[in-house]
């Protein structure tokens, strides 16, 4: 890990198998750089990946299921507790949702507990080109109706997008480089195939 204080850091949670090491790579431009398998739940330990033009992601592993025995899932979450209250340099989260899910308990209680650590968070729903017409509308009504009746001050919106066909892509590469405007050499804002690279 870098010494806090240097750049900034945006930290990318959700379910296991949600997207986010596809997201990574596709805002990355980079087909391999964060492993991706039809295995969820196998990672383990949070990953950091630098951006070029400033700054990291950082990786949790994902909540709920995870292919591992319970002293490594509670270690994986000890580890993930740990950075978020000992680095001061996360300076927003990512929290992925798979928009062919309902808003599930879990999405919400992981959104509060980063808001009650005062990071504020993005609500990005992944893999958008697996629906479309009234099923993609309906899905992201229901999000936009809890993120409405939440009222949080640290909710930075809501992000569909496909990882796939891109759809969405440079508007949370846009994001990304507010986010980070503000730390030394940190993220021009970029969209498209100017996204940050990694």
């Amino acid at each position: 890990m870098p010494s806090p204080g240097g750049f900034g850091i945006i930290g990318l949670a959700g379910r296991s198998n949600v997207g986010k090491s596809s997201l990574i790579n596709r805002l990355a431009g980079a087909h391999r750089l964060a492993r991706t398998g039809k295995r969820p739940g196998a990672t383990t330990l949070p990953n950091l990946y630098r951006i070029l033009s400033g700054g990291y992601f950082l990786d949790f592993p994902g909540y709920g299921y995870m292919n591992r025995s319970q002293g490594i899932k509670k270690s994986s979450q000890d580890i993930s507790t740990t950075l978020v209250e000992s680095r001061p340099d996360i300076s927003a989260i990512l929290l992925c949702v798979d928009i062919r899910r309902e808003v599930l308990p879990a999405d919400q209680e992981a959104a509060r507990w980063f808001f009650s650590r005062g990071l504020p968070v993005a609500v990005v729903l992944t893999k958008l080109d697996t629906l479309s017409g009234n099923g993609r509308t309906a899905q992201i009504r229901n999000w936009k109706r809890w993120i409405e009746e939440e009222e949080a001050e640290g909710l930075l919106g809501l992000y569909p997008v496909s990882a796939r066909s891109g759809e969405g892509i440079p508007e949370v590469a846009a994001l990304v480089g507010r986010i980070l405007s503000g730390f030394p050499g940190g993220g021009r804002e970029s969209t498209g195939e100017e996204c940050p690279p990694v």
